[in-house]
This record gives C-alpha cells, structure tokens and sequence, in this order.
C-alpha cells in the first residue's frame, strides 16, 4: 500500500476559497493567470464541498462555463506537492460526473458526447521554487497544469482594488510578522489584516465581520493544530530528555557499581594481605615464644641437673642431709632420694 498523503488546509487555504468563489474575484484572477478577460455572467461556481474524497482531499475553487466548454480547477499551495496533478484529474473526474448526472447524459451510449475540458490551476505562494514545469507527471499520464506564483513580490499586477494582489499582501504580511516576530497565528492574522486596512488591500472584507469571523475561525483551528504541534513535540523533548537521563543514570549506576565492586575487592585483598601480615605476626612471636620457653626449661634443666650432681658429691663426703639441701638449693626429699639410690 503506498504511502498516504494528507493535505494540511491552512487559514490561507480557507481565505483563499472564501475570496475567490466570488465570481468577480474569480475572473479577475483568472486574468491574471491567463492575460483572458471573462465576465461573472459567463461562469457559475460549482461548490466542490460534495465531492470530498476524505476530510484531507478537497478542491479549493471550481468554476464551469455556463455554455459547457470549459471547467477550471483552481488549487491552493503553499508547499510543493508531487501529486497535485493526481489530485487536481480526481476532482475533474468527479465535476465530470457531476456533469454527466445533472444534464441526465448517457456515457454508455453510441453517440459522442460533448463535455466541458479541464483547465488546472495551481496558485503556488510558497517559500521553495515551484515553477521549473508546466506539465505535472500523475504515473504514466501528464497532466498540463499550470503552476502560478501567487507570492507577493512576484506578482506582475499588485492594484489595490486586485483581491489576487490583497490576499498575497495579507499573506505576506502575516508570515513577516510570524516568522520575524515570532508572533502566533492570531497575532500575526489581526497585525496582517491591519497592515491592509492601512494600505488600502481588500478594503471591502478588513471590516467585514462575515470575513473577520471566517479569519477567526481559520486561525483557531490553525492556531490549536500549532499548539499540538508544539505539544507535541515538547512531549517527545521530554521523552528523549527523559530516555537520555535514564542512559546517563544506568550509565552512572553501573559504573558505581562497578566502582563500589572494584572497592570491595581491593578492601578484601588489603583486608588479606593485613590478615596474612597478622598471622605471620602472630606465628613469629609463637615461634619465639616456643623457642624462649625451651630455651628456659633447658636452662632450668641444666641447673637442676648441676643441683642434683652438687647433692650427690656432698653425700659422698658424708654431710648431714639437712644441711646438704641447704647448701645444693634443692628440697629435702630430693636429697633423700638421691641418698636412698647411692645406698642401693
């Protein structure tokens, strides 16, 4: 299924078709156009209202020749559309078959039947370059369409009493005072609809309230699509913001885990090499204590060992025991038992 293609109707759109399915604007536009002079009396406004594909596809302006021969399709741009010669044949398809029901004719039948040729309009006021082709290419039919700029400072015919010249003024002065002021919709429109009181454009709508109503209404709903717009982007800053501090917070959470890990670890190795230490501490001093107290019991054992040796000499010659264990430093039954083994 190809892509679908919405066409966004702007408060110039709605301006655009509320001014210029006035007949008289109408041919004066289409003087403009075509150099041709043609009287109101000659056409007749066909309201293409009927005729809407889905709320997104509808035809600005459509006029018929009261005699038949021709109907002009007029359509409104302000951005470049490849498909506007697709979507200008619809809407001629369907004034065709307007055509057909309302003058009861028999497309089936032997007999050629004469109906009113195309002649497509677009009225381009947008910022990009649109004018480089006459012939818009709809798949593998050309359609001859006609592509005039309608911007202000293009316009060869810029009179006061010109509704075409009034309305591209109007435009103008409202993208000046949206983009280089930076005011909203409302504001911009009533400084716009001002600027052609005060200069003489559309003198006969600026103090109309039908008209004034009409802009109000336009520029509401223009106005209210900005503020979703800018909803809705703001909604989608905060998303990303969001998303982006949540990255930035994940980031910083692993790497104070991982900071908080690498800490453990390196108190743990320190906690080992100091327990280690500890216990090397500790063995050493065992150690020596171990070889202290032998070397004492050694000590003492040889001096025992001297003791009982002296008793032994002193009971060969022949001293009383008492005193013996007296002189040796050894007690009494220590030497009576020395005495005893020297008897046996």
């Amino acid at each position: 299924m190809g892509e679908e293609t919405k066409v966004k109707h702007t408060w110039r759109d709605g301006i655009f078709r509320y001014l210029f399915k006035e007949e008289e604007n109408f041919v004066k536009m289409y003087e403009v156009f075509t150099g041709k002079k043609l009287l109101p009396g000659e056409i007749e406004f066909r309201n293409t209202d009927s005729i809407v594909m889905s709320k997104d596809l509808k035809n600005d302006i459509a006029f018929i020749m009261k005699d038949g021969n021709f109907i002009f399709l007029v359509e409104h741009q302000s951005t470049k559309c490849p498909n506007i010669g697709l979507r200008l044949l619809i809407y001629y398809g369907e004034l065709l078959k307007m055509y057909v029901k309302k003058y009861g004719l028999n497309i089936y039948g032997t007999v050629p039947i004469e109906y009113p040729k195309a002649e497509l309009y677009v009225a381009y006021n947008g910022k990009k370059p649109w004018l480089e082709d006459n012939c818009i290419v709809a798949g593998d039919v050309t359609i001859n369409v006609k592509l005039v700029d309608i911007n202000y400072d293009n316009l060869e015919v810029k009179e006061k009493d010109n509704t075409l010249s009034g309305y591209a003024y109007l435009v103008k002065q409202f993208e000046y005072y949206k983009s280089e002021e930076e005011l909203v919709s409302q504001h911009a429109v009533d400084k716009a609809i001002n600027d052609c009181r005060n200069e003489g454009y559309l003198v006969d709508y600026v103090d109309r309230e039908e008209f004034l109503t009409m802009v109000t209404e336009v520029w509401t709903i223009e106005q209210q699509a900005e503020d979703r717009e800018r909803w809705a982007r703001e909604e989608e800053r905060k998303k990303a913001e969001e998303a982006i501090w949540t990255i930035e917070q994940q980031a910083e959470d692993r790497e104070r885990w991982a900071r908080e890990e690498e800490r453990k670890k390196a108190e743990k190795a320190i906690w080992t090499i100091e327990q280690q230490a500890e216990d090397r501490e500790r063995w050493a001093r065992e150690e020596e204590r171990k070889k202290a107290e032998e070397a004492i019991w050694t000590i003492e054992q040889q001096a025992e060992e001297v003791k009982l040796e002296t008793v032994k000499r002193l009971l060969k010659m022949g001293l009383s025991h008492i005193d013996i264990a007296h002189g040796a430093g050894v007690d009494i039954d220590a030497v009576l038992k020395l005495s005893k083994e020297s008897d046996d």
